[in-house]
């Protein structure tokens, strides 16, 4: 039985992203071990003896005892998994020296959007996928009426949660951390992208932040409108659109270009071209649930059946081999 080391980061969007390959690879018969990166030892790996090693971005090169744990072992086979940017701050943090130190390393790298792919000489494009356990939710009824799962943050995102308060006052419901929508109340201010009143309907969208797989799979369910503004990355997909579809919720998501080679668009999930489109679609769907609801159904099939984390790790395992 081929054994696999899969080191998760300490915090973030790793971690779920990392776990949902963990439990793909033993899905696929591998042995796992599972170690956060400032908790790995050398007897660890001696006493595993890991055929790969696999790693989420930047990770165990911030943690000095774990890439030296890394690097002396005897596993030859490192992998590592890319969900930004290699060379953005959202993937190097305050430390730019990283890209050049990985690079020297050398390892197979996977990235989830192929226009990343040029910045390492062994790199790989692997859609994001989705574990649909994690995600099965029982429909209950409506809860909300338009949710944004994410950081309210970035000029994109803001103009277009300002203009769905004015158009939809109060059925926008934003799902973020604490600071983020602060800080981006602050922003909208310093723009002047609402007025007094709209601002106040703003401040009332917060509806706390979500981290539980479970809890974010209710909220989706229970949407008749979700809504994804993609931060990162030029034509791929984000970890958003495979949650909500695997939940079982209806999903509204900026065009990408992956979306339709994986995707038929206003079957499985909708799309919209630019604010005035997606203002548009969600008076549309608003007022036909049947049709949401059943592009939201044809969805979670089709997500259940070709995006999941197993089907991803067997594609790793290979190559990584």
């Amino acid at each position: 039985m081929k054994k696999i080391l899969v080191i998760l980061p300490k915090n973030g969007e790793g971690i779920p992203i990392m776990e949902g390959f963990a439990n793909g690879f033993e899905l696929n018969k591998l042995r796992v071990m599972r170690k956060i990166v400032d908790e790995l030892s050398s007897e660890h790996i001696e006493n595993f003896k890991p055929d790969i090693i696999f790693v989420y971005e930047y990770s165990f090169l911030i943690d000095k005892n774990c890439v030296q744990i890394v690097n002396n072992s005897d596993c030859k086979n490192l992998v590592c998994y890319f969900t930004h940017e290699p060379q953005a701050k959202s993937a190097l943090g305050n430390n730019p020296n990283l890209y050049n130190e990985l690079k020297k390393i050398k390892p197979k790298v996977f990235i989830w959007d192929k226009d990343f792919c040029e910045g390492f000489k062994n790199s790989t494009y692997l859609p994001l996928a989705i574990n649909p356990k994690k995600y099965m939710s029982d429909f209950s009824g409506y809860k909300y009426s338009i949710s944004f799962v994410g950081s309210p943050l970035g000029e994109v995102c803001q103009k277009v949660l300002c203009e769905l308060v004015k158009v939809f006052k109060g059925k926008l419901n934003i799902f973020s951390e604490e600071k983020d929508f602060l800080r981006s109340i602050e922003k909208i201010k310093e723009k002047e992208l609402l007025d007094e009143e709209d601002l106040e309907i703003y401040s009332n969208c917060q509806r706390g932040f979500v981290e539980k797989e479970e809890d974010l799979a209710k909220i989706y369910n229970s949407s008749r409108i979700n809504l994804n503004i993609t931060s990162q990355g030029k034509s791929s997909i984000n970890y958003r659109v495979f949650e909500v579809l695997a939940s079982g919720g209806f999903l509204i998501s900026d065009e990408r270009e992956d979306l339709g080679k994986y995707f038929e668009i206003s079957k499985h999930l909708e799309t919209y071209k630019n604010t005035a489109d997606l203002i548009d679609k969600i008076n549309f769907y608003l007022n036909n649930l049947n049709i949401a609801q059943k592009i939201a159904q044809l969805g979670k099939s089709k997500v259940t059946a070709n995006h999941t984390f197993s089907a991803r790790a067997k594609i790793v395992e290979k190559a990584a081999l």
